[in-house]
């Protein structure tokens, strides 16, 4: 590994952009610590992973010691859940109690995904806090109810090209523009640190209406416009970053294949193909050859039912390497003629392409991801599968709900065999308001422990409002305990809540299947005011 390190950093990158081919892959976030601690020995003092850059500001204050703790709920997407991401944190923590010269954790992702985008409240709320408190309340009034900001799946009902929405994004940028302005009083009454943080908070204010707007447009191609502005924040927040560290050491990157790597990006959601400038084309289009890529690749995962690659296929080639970290030179010379691996059967895992292979200065390859192949059937009892029916039907009473039923063998993804989603009306082309799963999502969603035989979950998109009336600023969860009621382990800042195997708090839970309910009907009723209006 040293030698191939040394190979790799020979023309001194200042941004070295390490991919993994799944985030359900435990074995690349372990690559990637054993990697980031000899980059550090090397002179690297950051790293940035795929997390809300926002959040991940609370993680470095306990890498840095200005904390005693963190709530892993800091790290976005279910990173969290994921037990490299905390070793991490708590060896760059170990590491700067005894060092000088300390390492930096951020986020360089934000909150947003095609299924998700909150109100830009709390970005606004800060940065007016730091530059210009007085414009508060007319910032307020202007972002009115987070709720309705919820909505991307509908285009029409979208707040993100209203008039308001469009006032917000100039404001958010005059306010950016007073905080340049202002730099050397803030500064000089605050920190550079609190300056940067206004500073994200503003960014992340302007790019987050800017998705708003695309939610907002019709059209074919509307997801692969989400997914661009997507990338290309996550590549100003690399930029930024930058800025800050210029003087420091490298920084290293650690995201998705489809994030980090040189060439374009695609992917196929549901009858949609999505082609996109990823976040590393950007950068390296920007910082030239300052900018290096490892692309992940992976072999075999029992865990997601992955077999042994096929002969005739780049995975298969790097299998018979014997080495985990292959120079692109190498690669491109032994898989000459090949091809790409055949759709994955688990929808977590992007195969490598001739992109891929073209572009990347080098490849960490995982043959086997140690893990043995779940059973859908084993771990989960009789018992739960009637607890799940009985939830079931107790929603279902609600007026005029629909429920699905995922079928087990179905075509649909495993980790959801055995699960229901309830909508309102006819609207099952949008976000469900509840569902009961009786089964982890491997790599993603395990904290709850649905592989206890007898345990089910039920989860209720309550609110942002009724969350924070719940939670307010609490932390610290054990998301495996049973009949409480919990922030979602994973989408909690969607305002999700969850509780496994309800019965003590049967009253609340009662209560709070209305509070979801309601909110769903209000969302419908939005919808057809909107295409009324039309």
């Amino acid at each position: 590994m040293d030698t191939a390190l040394e190979a790799l950093l020979a023309n001194e990158p200042t941004v070295l952009g390490l991919g993994e081919p799944s985030h359900a892959v435990p074995a690349f976030q372990g690559e990637r610590n054993e990697i980031f601690a000899a980059l550090v020995e090397r002179g690297f003092r950051s790293i940035a992973l795929e997390t809300d850059r926002v959040a991940a500001i609370a993680i470095d204050d306990y890498v840095s010691g200005r904390a005693d703790s963190y709530d892993p709920d800091a790290f976005s997407h279910g990173w969290g859940g994921l037990d490299g991401n905390r070793e991490l944190v708590e060896w760059m923590r170990a590491y700067n109690a005894s060092h000088p010269d300390p390492l930096t954790f951020y986020g360089m992702d934000a909150v947003t995904e095609t299924v998700s985008a909150p109100s830009p409240r709390r970005y606004l709320r800060e940065l007016c806090t730091y530059v210009a408190q007085e414009r508060w309340d007319d910032l307020d009034e202007l972002l009115g109810d987070d709720e309705p900001w919820d909505e991307v799946f509908d285009p029409s009902a979208s707040l993100g090209g209203s008039d308001r929405a469009k006032t917000l994004r100039a404001s958010a940028d005059d306010l950016i523009g007073a905080l340049y302005a202002s730099a050397p009083r803030l500064i000089a009454a605050t920190s550079v640190r609190a300056w940067h943080r206004a500073h994200t908070c503003g960014t992340a204010a302007v790019n987050l209406l800017r998705y708003h707007a695309q939610v907002a447009i019709e059209g074919p191609d509307r997801l692969t416009r989400m997914s661009a502005v997507r990338d290309a924040w996550m590549a100003q927040n690399m930029l930024d970053i930058r800025v800050i560290e210029q003087h420091r050491g490298p920084t290293l990157l650690h995201a998705h294949n489809r994030h980090v790597q040189r060439n374009t990006s695609r992917m196929r959601m549901g009858a949609e193909e999505l082609e996109w400038a990823s976040a590393g084309s950007i950068l390296s289009a920007l910082l030239a050859d300052r900018y290096a890529v490892v692309l992940g690749s992976l072999g075999a995962s029992p865990a997601l039912r992955l077999a042994a690659p096929p002969a005739g296929t780049y995975e298969h080639a790097l299998d018979a390497r014997r080495e985990r970290l292959i120079s692109g030179a190498t690669a491109r010379e032994v898989t000459v003629g090949l091809e790409r691996r055949g759709d994955s059967p688990n929808q977590m895992y992007f195969p490598l392409d001739a992109d891929d292979i073209a572009s990347a200065d080098a490849f960490l390859h995982v043959a086997v991801a140690p893990g043995e192949a779940p059973d859908p059937n084993e771990t989960v009892s009789e018992l739960a599968r009637n607890i799940a029916a009985g939830w079931a039907g107790l929603i279902s009473r609600r007026p005029d709900v629909r429920q699905l039923y995922v079928e087990y063998d179905s075509e649909a993804p495993e980790s959801n065999w055995g699960n229901y989603f309830f909508y309102v009306g006819e609207e099952q082309q949008y976000q469900p308001f509840a569902t009961v799963v009786i089964r982890n999502m491997p790599g993603f969603d395990e904290e709850s422990r649905l592989d206890r035989p007898d345990v089910v979950r039920l989860n209720l998109h309550v609110g942002r409002q009724e969350f924070e009336r719940l939670f307010g600023a609490a932390d610290g969860f054990d998301y495996s305990t049973v009949d409480e009621i919990l922030p979602h382990p994973v989408y909690a800042t969607q305002g999700w809540v969850c509780v496994l195997n309800p019965e003590r708090t049967f009253a609340e839970v009662d209560r709070l299947i209305g509070v979801a309910h309601a909110n769903a009907v209000a969302r419908r009723d939005r919808r057809e005011s909107s295409h009324r209006a039309e």
